[in-house]
């Protein structure tokens, strides 16, 4: 597959607010936006052809979302943003990885999940020289978010946050992403059984953060 010159892994840029801008790419002189309706199998095909609007159309259908899953894992705005820009080039680079446009949304959010969780694994060993975790607590949502003290939004976030890594993507998934529990077994490899139990325990564990912090 051949990204447009590269100009895409050099072009995105995404600095206005929480919800980001449209990525900046190179148009040839025969570019024609692509309109909202067109379906994602052509959008896919087109990608892999190099054609530069369906990567455009892609990024815009995407991330919003993206962006907010890679903030949630984050909680800072830049790495969010650093983040979605490398969850796109990777989505760019490895279309023809795709067999089936039924899975290509799952594919994308695996591939969101993989980079959130390689981001995290690289700052674990920083943290832990730094500061203590326990230090940490309640403050670095604190230092991204100017909120009233008494808004439920951060304490929430947090207790997304303290959730064990499984929990926390079924968590985002479903309740934050709106996805349907066949749909997230296909994405992590597992049973709709167990995306449900685990919705449920992770649900119960955020309700007793919440109370136990008096946030609800």
């Amino acid at each position: 597959m051949a990204c447009p010159d590269l100009a895409l892994a050099n072009e995105i840029q995404m600095r206005d607010n929480a919800f980001v801008s449209r990525p900046k790419i190179e148009k040839s002189p025969g570019y024609a936006a692509v309109s909202e309706d067109v379906p994602l199998a052509e959008l896919i095909a087109r990608g892999r052809a190099g054609d530069a609007a369906a990567f455009e159309a892609l990024y815009r259908r995407y991330k919003t979302a993206l962006f907010n899953l890679a903030y949630r894992y984050s909680y800072d705005q830049a790495t969010a943003e650093d983040l979605l820009q490398e969850i796109f080039l990777k989505i760019f680079t490895h279309l023809d990885d795709v067999q089936r446009v039924e899975t290509f949304t799952a594919w994308v959010f695996r591939i969101a999940l993989n980079t959130c969780y390689s981001h995290l694994r690289g700052k674990r060993v920083e943290i832990e020289k730094s500061v203590p975790m326990v230090d940490l607590e309640g403050t670095r949502h604190e230092a991204r978010v100017e909120a009233d003290e008494n808004d439920l939004r951060r304490p929430l976030d947090e207790a997304i946050a303290a959730l064990a890594p499984r929990l926390r993507e079924i968590f985002l998934l479903h309740d934050v992403q709106g996805f349907k529990h066949e749909e997230i077994a296909r994405t992590l490899g597992l049973s709709v059984g167990t995306s449900k139990s685990q919705l449920f325990k992770a649900r119960l564990k955020i309700r007793e953060i919440l109370k136990a912090r008096r946030a609800c």
